[in-house]
């Protein structure tokens, strides 16, 4: 019976050395979960950031531009040539939209921001056709996806904003 008895001792502490060994892997793997979920976060912010930032240096680009057009510090011909690469870089930054990583809760607020880029690309392409060509209906449309840009990108602050305070409360 003694034998039976420390048998059973034993087997108990063996699963109890073994409960202890899962409990102490869980957490190990919870905790590097973790980590790694709040590494991929913070890339993730860097890199919308960095877009951000550059469809931002851009667009002031672009604006200083147009003023010294308007104010005849450069002449149509030399404004229409740089629009070129405007066009191309705004292009650019768009499709970045598509590449970034984003994790899904953000996934909203992104497709925000990508549109508010599409239409402030949009409304620069309307500026540049009402310089080149004069037609007032095309400057009304710029300052129409203009305006369709801010609503979008003030969308997707909000969006991004209540997703950031969902995950940091």
């Amino acid at each position: 019976m003694r034998e039976k008895s420390k048998k059973k001792k034993r087997t108990t502490m063996y699963a109890a050395i073994a409960v202890g060994i899962v409990i102490i892997g869980m957490s190990i793997f919870f905790v590097y979960s973790s980590e790694q979920a709040k590494t991929r976060g913070q890339a993730f912010g860097k890199a919308i950031e960095f877009l951000q930032e550059d469809l931002r240096n851009q667009t002031h680009l672009f604006d200083s531009k147009i003023s010294m057009f308007k104010r005849g510090d450069i002449g149509k011909d030399e404004f229409l040539e740089s629009t070129k690469n405007h066009e191309n870089n705004m292009e650019k930054i768009v499709l970045r939209y598509d590449n970034l990583q984003t994790p899904k809760p953000f996934m909203p607020s992104m497709e925000l921001f990508k549109l508010s880029a599409e239409a402030q690309l949009e409304s620069d392409k309307y500026m540049i056709e009402w310089i080149r060509t004069g037609d007032n209906s095309a400057h009304i449309r710029s300052d129409s996806f203009l305006q369709q840009a801010f609503e979008y990108e003030q969308a997707a602050l909000y969006e991004f904003q209540l997703v950031q305070g969902k995950n940091n409360p």
